[in-house]
C-alpha cells in the first residue's frame, strides 16, 4: 500500500517541464503506427465507425454467442438445485406431505435460465 500513497491518475508518469518528459508522455499516450498510414487510410478506418452493417453485424454476433455461449454455460454449471419441504409454502408443503408423508424431506427442481 506504500507504492500507492503517491499515485494519482490524473497525473503525468514524466515530468512535463522537461522535453525528455513531454516526449515519453507523448509517445506513451500516441500510437506511433498511425504515423506509417496515408490519410486516405485513415479516413476509411473513420468511416468504418460509421456504417449502414453496424445494428445488424451487431445483432448476427450477439445471436452467434447465445448459439454457442447458453448451452456451454448450461453445461458447465449445475442447473439442478435442491430445497427442504418446510422451506416451501405452507400449500405445497401440506401438498407433498399428504401424499408422500415424512418420506420425502428435500424437493429437487431445476433451475432452468
Amino acid at each position: 500500500m506504500e507504492a500507492l500513497k503517491g499515485f494519482d491518475i490524473d497525473a503525468p508518469r514524466w515530468d512535463q517541464s522537461t522535453f525528455m518528459g513531454r516526449l515519453k508522455h507523448f509517445f506513451n499516450i500516441t500510437d506511433c503506427r498511425t504515423v506509417l498510414l496515408p490519410d486516405s487510410r485513415l479516413d476509411e478506418a473513420k468511416a468504418l465507425k460509421i456504417t449502414f452493417l453496424h445494428g445488424p453485424l451487431q445483432v448476427m454476433m450477439v445471436g452467434v454467442f447465445l448459439i454457442f455461449m447458453v448451452p456451454a454455460a448450461c453445461s458447465l454449471f449445475p442447473q439442478s438445485c435442491s430445497m427442504a419441504v418446510s422451506k416451501l409454502e405452507p400449500e405445497l408443503r401440506e401438498s407433498i406431505i399428504s401424499q408422500y408423508g415424512d418420506r420425502v424431506s428435500y424437493v429437487y427442481f431445476n433451475k432452468g435460465l
